[in-house]
């Protein structure tokens, strides 16, 4: 049961997240920093953008899952903890609910988390959205006339 205090982090977090309407980096950048202020909160803080991105339009998934990946890279652990359960199934329902181009964005972020999240979390998204074990730019092509066995 949250408390008062996590319920308050929480209300006012989700009205600063209901300006996220559009990729903007300031606004990321702004509840980036709000999410670090409140690191005690991450819980609370990582359920409303978990819900938020569950709850989006479609085309409004996008810039929020930029949020989550900014939290992550750029405030961490007491966030990707929380995070990391849910990444298969967030990616993979945005990954489904999109075009050819947001699924495209979508795999890109996915092969920068290489390094931020355990390998496990990343296969399984990968997995989910039907990416490569690896990022595409990093495999080399087969030399004129070898074959690859």
């Amino acid at each position: 049961m949250p408390t008062p205090e996590e319920e308050e982090v929480a209300a006012s977090y989700a009205l600063e997240l209901a300006e996220l309407t559009f990729n903007s980096k300031p606004i990321i950048n702004s509840l980036t920093m709000i999410a670090d202020e409140e690191r005690a909160f991450s819980h609370a803080i990582a359920g409303v953008v978990l819900r938020k991105i569950g709850s989006a339009l479609a085309d409004k998934k996008l810039p929020i899952i930029y949020l989550l990946d900014s939290i992550c890279k750029n405030v961490g652990a007491a966030y990707k903890n929380h995070f990391a359960p849910a990444l298969p199934q967030t990616i993979g329902d945005a990954f489904d609910a999109n075009g050819p181009k947001v699924r495209t964005s979508l795999q890109k972020l996915v092969d920068t988390w290489t390094g931020v999240f355990e390998p496990a979390v990343v296969a399984a998204t990968r997995a989910r959205i039907g990416a490569s074990a690896a990022p595409a730019a990093t495999a080399a092509p087969a030399p004129p006339g070898a074959t690859r066995r």
